[in-house]
């Protein structure tokens, strides 16, 4: 009997170690799978790419089967970002994140001025020298000052049906994400 338990024990303890080690043998595989890295393997800087999820097998795009979603990744140390979009009777939103995935600004076709897709994202230093040179294509722009070195917006675009499906291709083919210079 006491055979039995210390046997028992014996396994217990190889498994458990099994298991430990294969978990910090994972960390560096899976430990890097945050939103950035996950976005920098599908898209470029200052580029906005359309989110497919027969492309992409992105999670962002299981998340609600009534939108279609693109994202633009920017690193406000290079340079600030400025996006624009035309005006379109569809229902869009824009969500700013950092590079973890956190929500730092969130406005959609109906709070954003004249409806319109128009995003200007800045660090502090950028606010400083934007309010110096004061270019005039700024004041209908939607400034957003975003304490973080990189992020990504998401846009996302109602489409319950595939009836909706021109007016989302023609709204995602004008979106432009670009570096801003206001020099």
């Amino acid at each position: 009997m006491k055979w039995r338990v210390f046997y028992l024990l014996s396994l217990g303890l190889i498994l458990a170690g099994l298991i430990h080690i294969s978990i910090v043998l994972l960390i560096p595989k899976l430990g890097t799978r945050d939103a950035w890295a996950f976005l920098s393997n599908r898209t470029d800087l200052f580029a906005f790419t359309r989110l497919k999820p027969e492309e992409s097998g992105s999670a962002i795009t299981e998340v609600d089967p009534f939108f279609t979603y693109g994202v633009c990744r920017f690193e406000l140390s290079e340079a600030p970002l400025k996006m624009e979009g035309p005006l379109t009777t569809t229902f869009w939103s824009a969500s700013v994140f950092d590079e973890n995935g956190s929500v730092i600004y969130s406005l959609n076709n109906r709070t954003a001025i004249d409806n319109k897709l128009d995003l200007l994202i800045v660090n502090p230093l950028q606010t400083l020298e934007l309010q110096e040179a004061q270019p005039e294509d700024v004041e209908s722009s939607v400034v957003i000052e975003a304490g973080i070195e990189r992020g990504f917006v998401i846009i996302r675009v109602l489409e319950p049906d595939n009836s909706w499906v021109t007016d989302s291709d023609a709204f995602f083919s004008e979106i432009k994400c670009a570096r801003y210079d206001y020099s």
